[in-house]
């Protein structure tokens, strides 16, 4: 499978639209076992992306202010195949990979270390959101034009696809409110803190005897600073079916399997 991604990662590359990002794991970013947790790594991928729509100057802050619109996160699949440990030296490589009916654009990630192996991948889904109305709005032309500067689809990751559903059941399930510095600049929960919320009723056994190899995130709706969440989890077949909700309102669903 690496050498087949290390094949995208150069295709990705020919694209002008993409980014390379170096980055080093800080120990404020591993867990009690040494490695990248996987609320950092999203963390890490949100910052790459961030740097990369700012050089394109079609990032949040800049359609904000110009067009009152704000990229949502809609869909995250992440695949881990060697998380890195605390002071390796990492690079994220990430690009614009596809739009969709004017209303969806996909942005890949490769993160690999010094020796270019591929540590992980993702393949995230976006829209844009009016930031008054909190109701979608079509991708301005300004930005659909830049489909044309694409890397061949060669490069792209498979997209993820159909809805997770929730846990059918609970097996286990942690409370929690909305803190002030779990916000973004858009004044709701930041994404990082969905699966870090969503993880937790694991607990210790799990999180710190086993590897995560997919982490696959649905967004649904957002929550505000406050908010009483519940985070509910149900074992299935190799991994588990997440849900967060607000009371009875279902803000996130998640699928994670284990090693």
């Amino acid at each position: 499978m690496n050498t087949n991604l290390k094949q995208k990662v150069e295709y990705l590359k020919t694209s002008l639209l993409h980014e390379v990002v170096p980055f080093r794991v800080a120990a404020s970013a591993v867990g009690p076992n040494g490695v990248l947790t996987i609320p950092n790594l999203v963390r890490m991928l949100q910052e790459a992306a961030m740097r990369n729509t700012v050089r394109l100057k079609i990032s949040s802050p800049e359609l904000i202010a110009d067009n009152g619109l704000s990229w949502i996160l809609r869909r995250q699949r992440i695949e881990c195949f060697q998380l890195p440990v605390m002071g390796q030296s990492v690079r994220v490589i990430t690009a614009p990979s596809g739009f969709a009916r004017r209303l969806q654009t996909f942005r890949d990630f490769h993160l690999v270390d010094d020796q270019d192996q591929t540590l992980a991948v993702a393949c995230t889904q976006w829209l844009l959101m009016d930031i008054n109305s909190r109701r979608l709005r079509p991708i301005p032309d300004h930005i659909a034009s830049l489909s044309q500067d694409l890397a061949p689809a060669a490069a792209h990751l498979e997209p993820p696809t159909g809805k997770i559903t929730p846990p059918q059941t609970t097996d286990a399930a942690c409370t929690s409110q909305v803190a002030y510095y779990q916000l973004d600049f858009n004044k709701h929960l930041t994404n990082p803190v969905f699966p870090e919320l969503m993880l937790e009723p694991l607990g210790a056994d799990v999180l710190s005897g086993q590897q995560p190899t997919l982490i696959d995130i649905d967004f649904r709706a957002e929550a505000h600073y406050g908010d009483k969440l519940t985070a509910k989890v149900a074992a299935m077949g190799a991994g588990y079916r997440h849900g967060l909700y607000r009371g009875e309102d279902l803000l996130a669903t998640m699928q994670t399997t284990w090693q």
